[in-house]
């Protein structure tokens, strides 16, 4: 059975607590994701989404430049272990509606699974039913 750990994507961007929107949307562009996991002293403390911006901070009517990501990441944060099936991952992720899972040990940050990467790594059924509950 394949892991986590032989699909995920190892070369994760990471952003701090103190960081703004503006470095948060840059970051996302500069990286073309969607998301950036949040690390203080080298430990996941949240997530942080191109929609979290738009929905939490400039849609809240902040000033941009003074809303820092501790203010608008999520801060529980769903992960896998990097040796965990990787039916057990598209479950997690189809049971929390999520399209990305962080990889993590002891609250490192691995790397990070895609309903991509389930796709390709010939677990497409696995993708399917996980997109597919997640559209729902």
């Amino acid at each position: 059975m394949t892991t986590v750990q032989e699909v995920m994507t190892d070369n994760v961007t990471e952003a701090k607590p103190s960081d703004s929107l503006e470095s948060l949307a840059r970051e996302m562009d500069e990286h073309d994701v969607g998301f950036l996991p949040i690390a203080e002293e080298d430990k996941l403390v949240g997530v942080v989404t191109d929609r979290d911006i738009v929905r939490r901070g400039l849609a809240k009517d902040f000033k941009s430049n003074g809303v820092a990501a501790e203010q608008i990441m999520t801060e529980k944060v769903i992960t896998a272990l990097p040796d965990m099936k990787v039916e057990e991952a598209s479950r997690l992720m189809q049971d929390h509606q999520i399209k990305r899972l962080l990889v993590a040990e002891d609250r490192k940050i691995k790397g990070v699974v895609s309903l991509g990467d389930l796709a390709i790594s010939n677990n497409e059924q696995s993708a399917e039913n996980a997109l597919g509950e997640i559209k729902k």
